[in-house]
């Protein structure tokens, strides 16, 4: 019988159990940190207790391959969310037992859309790799990979305003939404933000279609643009094709595709901006990721806002010693009607159009039906090129 001294109270492992968890997760971190000198340490948890969040991140734990435990995942992951524990995941594809094609092609999306992604299976299953499911799989699971990569800009912001604010990156809609009903019914209650601009609504691996909340604003599909008001809507679920939305407003950072963070990306930094009637805005943070150089001010970091009654959007002066690795920005104007010309500081700027899509189209794996891509492009997206020279920058229309 192991017995802890519990605050001068002894007590059975039992009951002590998770603060040793907490324990054992923060010895390491101290430990590696003495040796591994400037460099952060990575620590990953399965057990804890209040304050855990100062030292590692967490997953929940040995789950199943089915739709209930996915689901099941996101709910956990919102919780750890809301009590602080912001860096949580879960088992992409389930530890235990074999995920169908379709269910693994569901997670997958999850496991792109949350703070600690990864695929994990037990022994005696089916290896939770993506080639392990089909080549249809292999090529969703690559374009929704690949998608985070290229999200890691607005995923390292939205890390940065968690360890300043303590806001969760995996959101409960009752954070925004508190006061609003229907968030709060049972066939809603798996939705989730991800950051401040997306909007996740968990389905199924067998269903084809499924009904959506959104609540109060105006919102984009990712894929085509499509806008959507508040309310209740019923959308088209395909394997390759999973309901995102993005929030009117919001400014989204991206980067070009790389297989690695090994990899350093291409010097032009995206930013996507989405019309909407609300003032928003975003702090934009870049360090080296590796050192902890950053608790010296060498950082990067700048505010970029969205103000639809000025029409405009600011960028302010970069604060920190450091310089951007991006040498200049691609601003992408989402669903502003009748744009015809865009000024930076008073200059005109040369406004462009192409057709955008955030993930490309899937193979035709199928001799008999074609896959029609048509709706996962977005025609036509205004954009701007400008330096990122780090002073203060207003574009206006």
């Amino acid at each position: 019988l192991i017995e802890f001294h519990y605050e001068g109270e002894k007590t059975t492992h039992k009951q002590a159990h998770n603060v040793y968890g907490m324990q054992m997760a923060r010895s390491t971190q101290m430990g590696a940190k003495q040796t591994r000198k400037n460099l952060r340490v990575f620590t990953l948890n399965r057990a804890g207790y209040s304050g855990v969040q100062r030292f590692t991140s967490t997953w929940t734990g040995d789950n199943i391959a089915s739709d209930e435990h996915m689901l099941c995942g996101v709910r956990l992951v919102n919780s750890l969310g809301l009590s602080g524990v912001a860096f949580a995941g879960n088992d992409v594809g389930g530890f235990g037992g074999d995920a169908s094609p379709a269910l693994f092609a569901k997670w997958i999306v999850l496991g792109a859309f949350s703070p600690l992604f990864r695929c994990h299976s037990m022994i005696n299953s089916k290896d939770a790799e993506p080639w392990a499911f089909g080549e249809e799989t292999e090529e969703i699971s690559r374009n929704y990979v690949g998608l985070r990569y290229r999200l890691l800009p607005y995923i390292y912001s939205t890390f940065f305003e968690s360890t300043q604010n303590g806001m969760p990156i995996a959101r409960s809609l009752a954070i925004n939404h508190a006061f609003d009903q229907k968030i709060f019914e049972t066939r809603y209650q798996n939705q989730y933000y991800f950051g401040h601009a997306f909007l996740i609504p968990p389905v199924e691996s067998g269903k084809e279609f499924v009904k959506v909340y959104l609540p109060e604003g105006n919102w984009y599909d990712m894929h085509d643009g499509k806008c959507f008001s508040k309310g209740e809507h019923i959308v088209e679920v395909r394997n390759e094709r999973f309901p995102i939305f993005i929030k009117g407003s919001s400014i989204i950072p991206m980067q070009s595709l790389i297989q690695s963070t090994i990899e350093q990306p291409a010097e032009v930094l995206e930013l996507h901006v989405y019309n909407g009637i609300q003032a928003n805005s975003l702090v934009y943070y870049e360090d080296d990721g590796t050192t902890i150089d950053n608790e010296k001010g060498v950082y990067y970091k700048r505010n970029i806002g969205f103000n639809p009654d000025s029409k405009s959007i600011s960028l302010s002066k970069a604060e920190g010693s450091a310089g951007s690795k991006f040498k200049h920005i691609k601003l992408y104007l989402h669903c502003f009607e009748n744009l015809a010309a865009v000024k930076t500081n008073n200059s005109p700027a040369n406004l462009q159009h192409e057709n955008y899509q955030f993930n490309a189209p899937v193979s035709s794996f199928d001799p008999f039906y074609a896959v029609n891509n048509v709706d996962m492009i977005e025609k036509n997206v205004p954009f701007i090129i400008f330096e990122n020279n780090n002073h203060d920058l207003e574009i206006s229309w």
